[in-house]
């Protein structure tokens, strides 16, 4: 029996880690773009510089980018599967920004 939202992973690409399971989702690359994102986000805030927020944001965008990237160096997913899950974190991140906002203002 397949599930619709789970594919299996790449064959055409040699594995150089040997990992069971479907390819979707990509678990490293939701978390990490979801946990760096809303770290990046939160931190941000108390930054006083414009040039502190870019620097802070590129280094989270950075370090998302290499570790899905590096989910698919080793074989282990698709670069489609890793597109989405970075959507996915970088949507929630951006709903729990939006909702620590809410909370901040009722606060004041």
């Amino acid at each position: 029996m397949s599930v619709a939202w789970v594919s299996l992973r790449p064959e055409d690409v040699t594995h150089l880690v040997q990992v069971s399971g479907f390819s979707y989702p990509s678990g490293h690359s939701l978390v990490s773009a979801s946990l760096y994102l809303t770290i990046a986000l939160l931190a941000a805030r108390h930054l006083p510089t414009m040039k502190g927020r870019i620097l802070l944001m590129g280094l989270a965008v950075a370090l998302i980018s290499l570790v899905g990237m590096s989910r698919v160096y080793l074989g282990v997913h698709y670069p489609s599967d890793v597109a989405s899950d970075v959507l996915l974190g970088v949507a929630w991140a951006l709903l729990l920004a939006g909702g620590f906002s809410m909370i901040e203002r009722r606060v004041s």
